[in-house]
């Protein structure tokens, strides 16, 4: 069995840290293919923790979406 494949669209979110000087080289080829097929990047687990809460609340439906203007009327 094969890893998945991000060019055959097995892949929807891509977390990608770095550290050394060679994954910052790999970074960017791995972060233009996401950018090119539309599939969520991040590079810190911080942000990538809070989009996953955010889709979770989302499929809980216990997220509300408004605009900044709302939020700061109330």
């Amino acid at each position: 069995m094969s890893s998945p494949d991000l060019k055959n669209g097995e892949i929807s979110l891509v977390i990608n840290t770095v550290g050394s000087q060679a994954s910052h080289t790999d970074s960017a080829s791995i972060r233009r293919e996401a950018l090119q097929r539309g599939v969520s990047y991040f590079t810190t687990m911080r942000g990538a923790r809070a989009a996953v809460t955010a889709i979770e609340a989302l499929q809980k439906k216990s997220l509300t979406i408004r605009t900044l203007q709302e939020h700061h009327s109330r």
